[in-house]
């Protein structure tokens, strides 16, 4: 069991090499983290008792991303300058593209975050990232929602614009995803979607996508 063998490692400081013969000990300062509620697995004999009070020395609770929103800037600069390093090429964040990201919930939590900031660097063309170059999924759980058409001409033209507003959203969503799959290879992703290569670079010249990895 593995919570019986944690246990006897945090208590005895020994363990056995996978594939050794000899027991070894360390002198070491644990620190766990989990994002499970340990006092309800207990409560429901998943988790070990006394494996629990072992752990729970000195606990801090971090609340989620989406309780803390005002940390989101000061994470977002910081991962930026993680991803690119401090003299990078992209130096800025919309006012715009910063309240989306204030806005959504962020269900990966800084994870997430991360991981969004770094698609934004990749497939920003200039020195700040814009509300584009975040991924669908954000930018329209941060959009406001619309006024309801009073005429049926103000319905119609509402109706055309949100259709190319979405046509272009997923159009750039599905390069990107293309060339994530095959490390920015621009070659490999038109193949891989089927789409000649000119072709496929004109959608990428469109939607300002440039093959930082290619």
């Amino acid at each position: 069991e593995i919570q019986g063998k944690l246990l006897r490692f945090i208590q005895e400081r020994e363990f056995l090499p996978v594939g050794g013969t000899e027991t070894k000990r360390v002198d070491i300062r644990l620190v766990f983290a989990t994002n499970r509620d340990l006092e309800k697995m207990v409560a429901e004999g998943t988790f070990r008792e006394d494996l629990y009070y072992r752990l729970y020395v000195y606990p801090i609770r971090l609340p989620p991303l989406r309780d803390r929103r005002e940390d989101i800037p000061v994470l977002a600069y910081h991962l930026l300058s993680k991803i690119q390093g401090p003299e990078g090429p992209v130096a800025d964040i919309s006012e715009a593209a910063m309240n989306i990201l204030e806005q959504y919930d962020w269900p990966g939590n800084v994870r997430q975050l991360e991981s969004t900031i770094e698609r934004a660097v990749i497939s920003c063309e200039g020195s700040s990232i814009e509300p584009h170059h975040l991924p669908l999924a954000i930018t329209r759980a941060g959009l406001p929602a619309y006024p309801v058409p009073r005429t049926n001409r103000e319905f119609l033209a509402l109706k055309k614009r949100l259709r190319e507003q979405a046509i272009g959203e997923l159009e750039r969503e599905f390069v990107i995803e293309a060339l994530q799959r095959n490390d920015w290879n621009v070659t490999k992703a038109a193949r891989d979607v089927q789409i000649q290569r000119p072709n496929f670079q004109a959608l990428m010249r469109k939607h300002a996508i440039r093959a930082h990895r290619e």
